[in-house]
């Protein structure tokens, strides 16, 4: 798996930009439409480009699709390689889930993209969960292995990480629905201030309440 994200062979700042408006315009297609739904002249066309001039930044639509993910996801994984030199405080957990929450809110479609190739069953759906989501999810588990006084079982070490992920993932994906329900955008900067601290707060409350879920899982 590539450890750089793609960047226009083109040189100087202009090159850089347009490159990243061609990421910021395909993301929200691919978002809505899919990798198979979306065709390079739309993507050329949501950023006033001719698919000839889109080509000289990028050789085709799968490497935009691999260069979205990349930007969007590599440094989600950077920060879970980061977990084994932080200790497990509601501090740290804290400050992971702020530097997360972060990285998503500067790619909001990216959680939308992501739903989209699961609910479809899209033809990258194995390579996502493979070489992108295994990773975050395994370096999590290690980590939950590692302190052994969690309140968690081995066997629910899975289920707790997808939980977050939901929750993390499901605050951006599902959005649009929440707006329709209760009439404010959760994507605002307000409202993605008050998701951070809540999921600080569950953090802080499952890790006070370690004994609390351990004398529950000993009653089943």
């Amino acid at each position: 798996m590539p450890e750089e994200i793609p960047t226009s062979p083109a040189s100087g700042n202009a090159g850089t930009d347009t490159s990243e408006r061609i990421l910021d315009a395909a993301e929200s297609l691919f978002a809505v439409h899919g990798f198979s739904g979306t065709a390079v002249r739309d993507i050329a066309r949501a950023v006033g480009l001719t698919p000839a001039s889109l080509y000289n930044h990028f050789e085709g639509k799968q490497a935009i699709y691999d260069a979205v993910l990349e930007r969007g996801v590599l440094p989600l994984l950077h920060l879970m390689r980061e977990l084994p030199s932080r200790d497990h405080t509601p501090q740290d957990f804290g400050e992971m889930i702020g530097a997360i929450m972060a990285q998503l809110s500067s790619r909001p479609h990216l959680p939308r993209l992501i739903q989209f190739e699961v609910i479809t069953g899209g033809p990258y759906l194995q390579k996502l969960a493979r070489d992108w989501f295994r990773p975050i999810l395994e370096q999590g588990i290690a980590e939950l292995d590692r302190d052994r006084e969690n309140g968690w079982s081995k066997d629910e070490y899975d289920l707790v990480m997808s939980a977050w992920l939901n929750m993390v993932f499901g605050h951006f994906a599902m959005a649009p629905m929440m707006q329709e329900v209760f009439g404010d955008d959760p994507l605002s900067p307000p409202n993605l201030e008050r998701q951070t601290r809540f999921l600080r707060k569950l953090a802080h409350l499952m890790l006070a309440g370690r004994s609390l879920i351990g004398a529950a899982t000993d009653d089943r």
